[in-house]
């Protein structure tokens, strides 16, 4: 293996490694709370406080330090001059990123529903749990605001910076795939993946994170806010206009894709003769693992 392939699958390893700590340190961070609240305030496991508010402590408070002070000491890409978007062109990967969002989501829907058909099971997600079941106020600040941008700092901003090296379709894939088993729910699995790819893509041609942070935060904002009231029942008319919204979204969404995918640049990097190594390095394979493990725990109700 030459210098260059050495330092790749180094960079590669430790980057999936921190990967792999932070979702220990993730999952950990969640169970202490759970077994000092069990201890302590029991009555706080059942308040509509507690599974936002976990997650906000695990993720940001724990995961993002976590994060940051394994790979920090991985060497970063060289920085390169940011561009800014012209406000059409922002509304463009916005409605790019809607549309993908509901078609990826659909066929994520449809792969559990052929699991459920085969293990005669229910899908059970968690996420309906906690964006349904948390205080409305702790829900916009952290799934729509604060959540969006402890993940961006996360997956476009220090790992898209260490592994960029290799060029924009590598670090696309490597980003976008990791963002999607993050999640560690087979429901968000496909969805957050290709959202991934295009937040990747966007901060790759802009050489900065901000763009993806606030297309990260429309697109949550839709989930976390807009959603749930259109499936209270006395929000009928919005829950028609969210229909709608689906619909035109995916067309306008689908129609600029089309339009704009010969513009399309990827900008090659460093070789790598293997390109297995992209992933079959030990810190990534413990990473896909733990997530995996993790779905498969969260995909059946008992």
């Amino acid at each position: 293996m030459d210098d260059n392939g050495k330092q790749a699958k180094k960079i590669l390893n430790r980057s999936g490694l921190a990967l792999f700590i932070m979702g220990l340190a993730i999952i950990a961070a969640s169970l202490v709370i759970e077994l000092v609240l069990y201890h302590f305030v029991p009555d706080l496991l059942n308040s509509e406080w507690y599974a936002m508010g976990a997650t906000a402590i695990s993720v940001a408070g724990v995961g993002l330090p976590v994060f940051f002070l394994i790979i920090k000491n991985v060497p970063s890409t060289e920085r390169r001059t940011v561009i800014k978007l012209r406000i059409s062109e922002f509304i463009v990967y916005f409605f790019i990123c809607v549309a993908a969002m509901y078609l990826a989501d659909y066929l994520g829907v449809f792969i559990n529903m052929l699991i459920e058909f085969m293990i005669g099971g229910t899908m059970y997600n968690p996420l309906e749990d906690v964006i349904l079941g948390s205080n409305r106020i702790l829900t916009i600040l952290y799934g729509a605001i604060a959540g969006p941008i402890v993940e961006e700092l996360i997956f476009r901003k220090l790992l898209l910076d260490k592994v960029r090296r290799f060029g924009d379709l590598p670090a696309i894939l490597i980003t976008g795939i990791a963002f999607g088993l993050f999640h560690m729910n087979l429901l968000q699995f496909f969805y957050a993946t290709v959202l991934g790819f295009i937040f990747a893509y966007v901060t790759l041609k802009t050489n900065t994170v901000r763009y993806a942070i606030l297309l990260h935060i429309m697109i949550n904002s839709i989930g976390v806010i807009l959603a749930p009231l259109a499936l209270q029942e006395e929000n009928m008319g919005l829950l028609m206009i969210m229909g709608l919204w689906v619909l035109a979204s995916i067309t306008i969404g689908c129609t600029l894709f089309a339009v704009n995918v010969k513009k399309i640049h990827l900008t090659k990097g460093v070789p790598v003769d293997k390109k297995s190594v992209y992933f079959l390095n030990t810190g990534t394979i413990l990473f896909i693992i733990l997530c995996v493990a993790m779905s498969i725990r969260v995909l059946l109700i008992d």
